[in-house]
């Protein structure tokens, strides 16, 4: 039991609080406050494959959470690590324009906006990367009876991350979700579901994970890094370039000309449509471009969010419009394609002193 929940149990009912939640506005902010801090004040305190949309799969035996190409089986004693807060499926972002043009041109024009900008900020040679972003979890799961029914949920997963990358491939990821907003789908068989809280990790990754000290400036050679992500040969696919720059952008800052390379790299390896203007969940302005990409079965529409003044990424979702049957059905969750399955505000990064350190 938490503070607040004893407190409120001491109240015997009286609590006049009880069944208060804070408005959307408040949330936001609280959201925009947060951000003001970061870039203000000191401190020191204490991903991988391509993202498919996780399922989970829960059993009396075994539970096996989907999350990329690869399954992971673990017992069915071994929770894996799904958080306690839920949240209700997030709003689209607002976005302002008309029918989708080519975005070839107007990507190009935020290239040459961002070469301007400089370095990265912050001293160090650590990257700090911090995001609040929503991810969709679906559940199957059965109460563990002898041939029991399936029961399908489904929970869209507020989280704040951070995450450290040092030059060597020493790594830390904290990821702590937000107060939940709704709970659904049969809670009587996902009990072990609803259990999970904040974790944070150490690990060192794979040499084929860890990004040069010093990207390429130029899109052929960007586009090399890009293809040469992860173990394997090189892979120019858009699938796996798309899961790389995702990947890069999660885990290390980027100077002017580098996000200008990776720009450039989008231009050349996929249909890049120019959406507009838009409000990402932050309430932050800018041109929101998208693609689609297909991949074994799935389809999914891309989408990257550019402040226009500078270049810089500032959001990014996905939305699944495809999948075929061996991923699943939407329909078995009560939802329905395009289903939006991930958001990721970008909040800030930049270079720190070692592992553990905020700007």
């Amino acid at each position: 039991m938490d503070d607040l929940t004893a407190l409120r149990a001491a109240f015997d009912g009286t609590d006049p609080a009880a069944d208060a939640r804070p408005t959307p506005e408040a949330r936001q902010r609280a959201r925009v406050e947060a951000i003001a801090r970061l870039k203000e004040h000191e401190t020191m305190t204490r991903r991988p494959l391509w993202k498919r949309v996780p399922v989970l799969v829960a059993g009396a035996a075994t539970a096996a959470l989907a999350v990329g190409a690869g399954v992971i089986v673990l017992p069915g004693d071994d929770h894996v690590g799904i958080p306690l807060a839920y949240a209700a499926q997030p709003e689209p972002i607002e976005v302002t324009g008309g029918d989708p043009v080519d975005g070839t041109e107007r990507l190009t024009e935020l290239a040459d906006i961002a070469a301007e900008r400089g370095a990265a900020p912050g001293e160090g040679d650590v990257a700090f990367v911090s995001t609040s972003d929503v991810q969709l979890h679906r559940l199957t799961a059965n109460a563990g009876d002898e041939d029991p029914p399936e029961s399908y949920g489904y929970r869209f997963v507020p989280y704040d991350r951070t995450g450290w990358e040092a030059p060597n491939g020493d790594v830390r990821r904290d990821s702590d979700p937000k107060p939940p907003l709704e709970a659904g789908g049969a809670e009587a068989d996902h009990e072990w579901f609803l259990e999970q809280g904040s974790e944070s990790y150490e690990d060192t990754l794979h040499e084929s994970l860890v990004w040069p000290a010093d990207l390429p400036t130029d899109t052929e050679g960007m586009l090399e890094v890009l293809a040469d992500y992860g173990e394997g040969p090189e892979d120019e696919s858009l699938p796996a370039l798309t899961n790389a720059v995702d990947r890069l952008y999660e885990s290390r800052p980027l100077s002017g000309s580098e996000e200008a390379a990776v720009q450039r790299v989008l231009t050349e390896v996929a249909d890049v449509s120019y959406l507009g203007s838009a409000t990402d969940s932050l309430g932050r302005e800018g041109e929101l471009f998208s693609f689609e990409v297909e991949d074994e079965g799935l389809v999914t529409e891309v989408r990257y969010m550019y402040d226009a003044e500078d270049g810089a990424l500032l959001y990014r979702d996905a939305t699944l419009l495809e999948e075929a049957p061996e991923y699943g059905d939407a329909a078995d969750f009560g939802l329905e394609y395009p289903l939006l399955t991930e958001q990721v505000g970008f909040v800030w990064s930049g270079w720190v002193g070692a592992i553990g350190e905020r700007p």
